[in-house]
């Protein structure tokens, strides 16, 4: 509890659930602060020592986000505290449904294309299990 800000029994019994929640809330995003700290720490000691490539070699990651992607981390924690007023949760949730879609679109083209995918097989599935 104390971590949340906590030094006394009787400010604990005097909180409200949502006052706990906010609380939990602003620990976790100060975790995410203390976890960027420390990716990026980490990024930089990997762009020095691990590269791709023997002849010309290059770091793996050329960003800083491909390696620690704050803003995800942040929407993570806010989605799961996040209520039908604020509208966070609910617009990040059709955004990252809407990017699934289209990606698993992509890729079930994709197949079609390679004939990874067959269009019919539910017909001779269909004959093949005793159906009509």
């Amino acid at each position: 509890m104390s971590r949340l800000g906590f030094h006394s029994i009787s400010d604990i019994e005097t909180m409200t659930l949502r006052e706990y929640y906010l609380r939990l809330e602003a620990y976790q995003l100060h975790e995410i602060d203390v976890q960027e700290k420390i990716a990026l720490q980490a990024f930089y000691n990997q762009s020095v020592q691990e590269t791709t490539g023997k002849k010309h070699p290059r770091p793996k990651y050329r960003k800083f986000k491909q390696f620690f992607d704050r803003e995800e981390q942040e929407l993570a924690v806010r989605n799961v505290f996040a209520d039908d007023t604020m509208g966070i949760s609910e617009k990040a949730k059709r955004h990252t449904q809407t990017e699934l879609f289209m990606r698993r679109a992509q890729e079930f083209k994709k197949l079609r294309e390679q004939g990874k995918i067959d269009m019919n097989a539910w017909k001779r599935a269909g004959i093949n299990a005793g159906g009509d």
